[in-house]
């Protein structure tokens, strides 16, 4: 080994001819179970990585004997063996790293199939080794394999709901794009990988996981990595994605996406956007009361209700200014807030949309985490019953007889002009 070294000009059939025996006695060691030869063997492949002596398929082959390792329920002789992909990943040209890549993915889904818990965390350490390279931003084969990598380490974690791993690859994501010029296909991948963790998560209805995905989608998208010009692919995928989650009455996570959309569609001024949440938001709330009935549908409708109202209190701070762009907003949610609860009201034959917002109401006032607000809940609701009755084809045999919502009425004569109610 030395001497293959110590040449200016490396061989390069000598330096084959020595991997190739350095790999067959690692084999028969492996056979063998013995361990003491195997460390001895791989530290010469470190030795030789590092020189940068190493074939194009070197993380094939290294792959194969991880495989007969674990396979031979060796699973130290494979903890060192992961240790020789980091020279590798290093001194790697940059077309072979995608392969190394894909073969860490092949090594961690096993492990885990393995029951070997520290290998697949090492193996996820090693992927994330490959984004610290420096041609790694700037090689777009690169880092779409490095994400179709995470994309699996990730789902495969989750699958195992091992929260500490997922927060850990979640973080280094973030941290590891951060400051990073990107591209538009990057930001397709990236998008791909965010909905494939959310739809294992909506799958395992753990909202611990989802504060994780939420985390590190608001840093990806504050270090611009989501490129604005590809977010509707984002709120298409997790609009299709929270109608699946609502299907579920137990859920939560259906309104959690609906609020984060809600969020991102908020953080610019966009119309065009805030039109579409809305659509969604409405979509997913007419599925999941079709579905459950309104008092169990509440919480997919509920970030639709407390965005309005969010903004109704925004637009009631400022007397004389009026902000023409919020109010508009506040009309919309509420036109598409009626329709659902039109809707509602039409699964029961005997129902009003009055009696479905008065029901809406119990349902907002009594959510524990609403304490402190019932004033603003109910000058809202107000709002929605006074334009429900702006139609005058509604006739007042039609009113909600609950007082709890009717009396007192909360809004001002100014109030009411001011909105036309």
């Amino acid at each position: 080994m030395h001497k293959v070294i110590n040449k200016s000009q490396k061989n390069k059939k000598q330096v084959q001819r020595l991997l190739k025996d350095i790999y067959m006695l690692l084999n028969k060691s492996i056979e063998s179970h013995d361990q003491v030869i195997a460390y001895k063997l791989i530290d010469l492949l470190k030795l030789a990585f590092g020189y940068g002596m190493m074939r194009q398929d070197e993380s094939v082959r290294l792959m194969a004997v991880s495989v007969a390792a674990l396979n031979k329920g060796n699973p130290d002789t494979v903890n060192f063996i992961l240790d020789a992909f980091k020279p590798l990943i290093r001194q790697i040209a940059p077309e072979f790293v995608p392969s190394a890549a894909e073969q860490l993915t092949l090594i961690g889904a096993i492990a885990l199939k393995k029951k070997q818990k520290f290998l697949f965390a090492k193996v996820a350490e090693c992927i994330f080794l490959i984004m610290e390279r420096p041609d790694a931003t700037g090689d777009k084969k690169i880092i779409t394999s490095v994400i179709e990598a995470l994309k699996v380490i990730g789902v495969l974690s989750l699958r195992r709901r091992d929260t500490a791993l997922f927060r850990e690859i979640s973080v280094r994501l973030s941290s590891g794009f951060n400051g990073n010029q990107v591209t538009v296909d990057i930001t397709e991948t990236l998008i791909t990988m965010l909905s494939a963790w959310l739809h294992r998560i909506i799958g395992l209805n753990e909202t611990s996981l989802f504060d994780i995905l939420e985390e590190s989608s608001y840093s990806l998208l504050e270090s611009n990595v989501l490129l604005e010009t590809k977010l509707d692919l984002l709120f298409e995928e997790w609009g299709n994605l929270a109608a699946s989650a609502c299907l579920n009455p137990n859920s939560q996570i259906a309104g959690r996406i609906i609020d984060l959309l809600f969020t991102l569609a908020s953080m610019n001024d966009d119309s065009r956007r805030w039109a579409r949440t809305i659509s969604i938001a409405g979509r997913v709330a007419k599925l999941a009361i079709s579905r459950h009935g309104i008092a169990v549908a509440f919480m997919a409708f509920y970030p639709m209700l407390e965005m309005g109202r969010k903004l109704l209190w925004s637009e009631l701070r400022f007397v004389q200014c009026i902000d023409e762009c919020r109010q508009e907003m506040l009309f919309a949610i509420v036109r598409e807030s009626l329709l659902i609860i039109s809707f509602a009201s039409k699964q029961d034959l005997v129902g009003s949309s009055g009696q479905t917002i008065v029901d809406l109401y119990k349902c907002w006032v009594e959510n524990p985490a609403m304490a402190g607000k019932q004033k603003s809940i109910k000058k809202y609701c107000q709002l929605l019953l006074l334009f429900w009755l702006k139609d005058k084809r509604k006739v007042r045999k039609n009113l909600p007889h609950n007082n709890d919502l009717t009396e007192p009425m909360l809004f001002s004569d100014s109030e009411r002009q001011r909105f036309r109610i």
